[in-house]
């Protein structure tokens, strides 16, 4: 029963700790843009170019456009670009441990 509590607070203390926050987030959307335009744009020098500008400005918008619900031990993440809460024209991410993992995506 002890050893059973000891690891159950254990992972909660992990989860707590590891639970990313809005920078994290955003460093996760820049790597993604990155991964994603350079595929597109190739690895020439125009392309490395356009590459980092396109993952930090989405980085930046994310930043305008991200709301973040704070659970302590995970974190849900809602990417609304337009503000407009009646269409689920959004998407949504679980921040869990340091990870990040799509949850939700426009029905569009």
């Amino acid at each position: 029963m002890r050893i059973g509590l000891v690891l159950l607070l254990t992972v909660a203390g992990v989860l707590y700790l590891y639970n990313p926050n809005l920078q994290d987030f955003q460093e996760y959307v820049r790597t993604q843009a990155s991964t994603h335009l350079q595929r597109e744009l190739g690895n020439t020098a125009l392309g490395q170019a356009f590459t980092r500008a396109g993952s930090d400005l989405a980085a930046l918008l994310t930043r305008k456009a991200t709301r973040r619900d704070n659970y302590y031990f995970w974190s849900i993440y809602t990417i609304d670009p337009d503000g407009d809460d009646g269409e689920q024209d959004y998407w949504r991410f679980l921040g869990i441990g340091g990870q990040f993992f799509l949850i939700e995506r426009p029905r569009r």
